[in-house]
């Protein structure tokens, strides 16, 4: 009998965010292998007390930061501090480490050279290979240098994102990490970097809960949801519709174009501020963080269009959800939902790129389109195909399998 490969897997930030989630599915796709034995290492069983992370996060991971009074409130870390997790049992019991998204002062990427076992590491978003921000909002400076970094409102040569790239080269030379991404888009951006351009970089494309998401019409919740008129909903929807790369300025332009009269928008996720929606005049509906799975299935299915106004995102699940729940997508074309859509024929209608005119035409076309329900259908066999459970986990064991060797 062969032995088993035992990996185990670094995953920081909040446990309901879109990385964590995924790292967590493919532990699961993993443990259902018979070669295989994979365990998490994570906040909720490193971290104590919550106290004591948020302590670590505020004092060490933010402080650089403070220097830089005028930044934007986009995504930016640095990986200066983290907890010990080389003396964790897990992590010396592993024959392979697997890092995923390891921020929020979770993981040093100084401790890289301290560890002495091979590294898978699956590139969540564009943080592995940038000076520090999550994603670059279409910021080159990561191809060559990170310098008078604009996310930090920096003028200096050399700021804190110089610093953090050349961190990241020094500690990631000479290691033996294994790349992965879940798109060509991302792929093809993190060749370009300056960080891994030398790296080798294979594209796994991610798989998803098939099991709790498909086509669930409710009709009581269309009912609750559009009593007293027969508008077309609108739905949107993100753990945090505020980031910058969520692109939720072009959706909020795009609503100005709409007949009020005939759609309503229904949000799900952090959406703390009502104010600018309310002053375009559409009716809208605000869920807020949504937790349980039946219930957003449902939401899916009654829903006419699902629209992601991300002008970066590195595999986003929420597109997948609605099209498995057989309903259409409106987006913007050269971003990583181009891997699987095509505009007006596979997924839904893909805008010409930060065009908030044409995302607006998106919403009025897959909503007039009567043979709609064909092409999500479509779309939903292509899905089950591409993003398939099986094939993910086989790619990872070979990979795995491969690096044992």
């Amino acid at each position: 009998m062969q032995k088993k490969i035992k990996i185990v897997h670094l995953v920081g930030g909040n446990v309901n965010s879109g990385a964590s989630k995924g790292a967590f599915f493919l532990n699961k796709l993993l443990n259902n292998h018979p070669r295989i034995i994979s365990k998490i290492l994570s906040e909720e069983n490193i971290y104590k007390t919550k106290l004591n992370f948020k302590k670590l996060r505020f004092y060490y991971e933010r402080l650089p930061r403070l220097l830089y009074p005028n930044r934007t409130g986009s995504s930016f870390s640095s990986a200066t501090t983290g907890v010990n997790v080389l003396n964790n049992e897990y992590f010396l019991d592993a024959d392979i480490i697997h890092l995923h998204w390891i921020n929020h002062a979770f993981f040093n990427i100084s401790d890289l050279r301290k560890i002495n076992k091979p590294i898978v590491w699956t590139i969540r978003d564009m943080w592995t290979f940038t000076g520090g921000c999550h994603y670059t909002l279409n910021c080159n400076k990561f191809i060559k240098s990170c310098n008078s970094c604009p996310q930090l409102k920096s003028n200096m040569s050399y700021d804190l994102s110089t610093f953090n790239q050349n961190r990241k080269i020094r500690y990631l030379k000479n290691k033996n990490i294994s790349f992965v991404t879940q798109s060509d888009w991302m792929t093809e951006n993190a060749k370009k970097s300056k960080i891994l351009k030398n790296e080798k970089i294979q594209t796994f494309y991610p798989s998803f809960d098939y099991k709790n998401f498909y086509y669930d019409y409710d009709k009581e919740l269309k009912k609750r949801f559009n009593s007293k008129n027969n508008k077309k909903i609108i739905l949107f929807g993100a753990q945090n519709l505020k980031a910058e790369y969520k692109g939720f300025k072009y959706f909020l332009k795009a609503l100005k174009y709409l007949d009020k009269d005939k759609f309503k928008v229904i949000f799900f996720g952090n959406l703390l501020d009502n104010y600018e929606l309310k002053k375009i005049g559409i009716e809208f509906i605000n869920l807020g963080y949504l937790n349980n799975t039946s219930f957003l299935r449902k939401l899916y299915s009654i829903s006419d269009v699902f629209v992601i106004s991300s002008i970066q995102d590195g595999s986003p699940k929420t597109i997948i959800e609605s099209l498995l729940c057989e309903t259409p997508i409106v987006y913007f074309k050269k971003t990583s939902i181009d891997d699987f859509c095509k505009s007006k024929k596979i997924g839904g209608y893909g805008a010409y790129y930060c065009d908030s005119r044409d995302l607006a035409n998106g919403i009025k076309w897959v909503s007039n389109k009567k043979d709609i329900k064909e092409i999500t259908k479509k779309t939903k066999k292509l899905i089950l195909k591409k993003f398939n459970q099986k094939d993910l986990t086989e790619k990872y064991v070979k990979l795995y399998e491969k690096i044992i060797k």
